[in-house]
């Protein structure tokens, strides 16, 4: 058989495994302030957030609890809901604004009525099937979660690097600003992934405590391994979203492929320490070199915004 010919029978195969189209979800909690400071503030960063989803996803697909309807109960039924709705292939970004609580041991997100504890929380999360999740917790001890929350195929972004960073964050307001701010996309193409939001949002923190003169009280903090890959936001000057698998089958088959040379990479890693370090380091590479090529020609694909 040619190459020219394995290629084409690949590209067939890879076509019918992948879905016809993946569809992007939104929830975004925003917690009780306190007090009428806080009650502003969250209830100002969790509008500015369910802004920019509803222009990068139907709002079908954004669920928004806010306030005295941000209960357990609320938190418990919309989890569940995208347990139904979503399909392995497509991707979740779930959104927390707030107070969070950690003891030592246990965190928990601070809810009218009764909180949802961070193991509930993570359960609830794992039962939804879409295999590409960015978790952005804004909360006061977020950090608490970092290793408890992590998972294969998700990003997680923590306000802070600890449970004991415990006061009321600022992170939340700065990483709404990145999403709708055209400087947080660096590489200018009307999308703004997970990676460039963290690092905008993360500088304008330490930005921030620096002006006021005082010793910062959260340090940010990213874990996975997609999250430059993760589009969390569209601006508004690039249109609606354009998903070009949906009217390309090539490009749907180069879906396909980023995918599984993602789980490739993600189940390497997780043998690196059975691997010599050479052999591994020279696997990592040609994986991620296949990723940078396959990525590289999905963007090439993209319809690309007015300049």
């Amino acid at each position: 058989m040619s190459k020219r010919s394995a290629a084409a029978v690949l590209t067939a195969a890879l076509c019918a495994a992948a879905p016809a189209h993946a569809e992007l979800y939104y929830l975004i909690i925003g917690g009780l302030g306190g007090e009428a400071g806080y009650d502003e503030q969250f209830a100002k960063d969790t509008e500015a957030l369910a802004a920019v989803a509803r222009r990068s996803t139907a709002a079908s697909r954004v669920m928004l609890l806010q306030g005295e309807g941000a209960t357990r109960e609320a938190v418990t039924s919309s989890l569940d809901s995208l347990r139904t709705r979503a399909k392995a292939a497509d991707s979740l970004v779930v959104m927390l604004i707030g107070h969070g609580s950690y003891d030592g041991e246990a965190y928990k997100l601070n809810l009218p009525g009764p909180d949802i504890d961070g193991e509930e929380f993570a359960k609830l999360l794992a039962a939804v099937p879409a295999r590409s999740q960015l978790v952005v917790n804004t909360t006061s001890a977020s950090g608490a979660v970092l290793e408890k929350w992590a998972a294969e195929g998700r990003t997680l972004i923590t306000a802070t690097r600890s449970g004991f960073e415990r006061n009321a964050t600022r992170f939340a307001q700065h990483f709404a600003a990145a999403l709708a701010a055209g400087s947080a996309d660096i590489n200018k193409n009307g999308a703004i992934t997970a990676q460039e939001a963290f690092d905008y949002a993360s500088r304008s923190v330490a930005d921030s405590f620096e002006k006021d003169g005082g010793l910062a009280t959260e340090h940010p903090q990213i874990a996975g391994a997609a999250a430059g890959r993760f589009t969390v936001a569209r601006l508004a000057s690039a249109g609606p979203p354009v998903d070009a698998s949906a009217a390309n089958p090539a490009v749907a088959a180069l879906v396909a492929e980023r995918e599984k040379l993602d789980a490739d990479i993600e189940a390497l890693r997780a043998r690196r320490e059975s691997m010599a370090n050479d052999a591994y380091l020279a696997e990592l590479q040609k994986l991620l070199v296949q990723l940078a090529d396959v990525q590289g020609k999905i963007d090439a694909a993209q319809p690309r915004p007015p300049q």
